[in-house]
């Protein structure tokens, strides 16, 4: 008998300057260390998925942000657990991004995302990045 995956649900922000996109190292040591990804995590029980992004990223970065339209979404499971990942088009509003709770950040040009080692979950969205796919709002 099989178990079922249990389900996480993960926002990402998609921030974008000058043809640059803000990426994120995860810390070594958590699951998938030093991968790269867009910046966000778990949306905390009662928390809806802007809250969510507001606090990750004032906690991760000390940053504050406008949450705006939801550009991508996929699932991958990670062993015994499913990741509904959605990630929607952010604005800076407030402070420099910093690395408060993770490795690194960085500011990425687009065309050259692909060079980092990504999430799984990220890696159709950092391709379509790099292949104009995700059209700016």
């Amino acid at each position: 008998m099989t178990t079922k995956p249990r389900n996480i649900r993960v926002v990402a922000a998609l921030i974008r300057q000058g043809g640059r996109v803000l990426l994120t190292q995860r810390k070594p040591g958590r699951h998938l260390g030093l991968s790269w990804e867009f910046p966000g995590g778990k949306v905390e029980l009662g928390e809806s998925d802007e809250q969510a992004l507001q606090r990750e990223l004032r906690e991760e970065l000390g940053v504050a942000v406008v949450v705006g339209t939801r550009c991508f979404e996929t699932r991958h499971i990670y062993g015994a657990r499913e990741m509904h990942l959605l990630v929607y088009r952010c604005r800076l509003t407030e402070g420099e991004p910093r690395a408060l709770d993770v490795n690194a950040v960085e500011w990425v040009e687009e065309l050259r995302i692909q060079e980092r080692s990504f999430l799984p979950a990220d890696l159709p969205l950092v391709h379509g990045i790099a292949h104009g796919l995700v059209a700016d709002d």
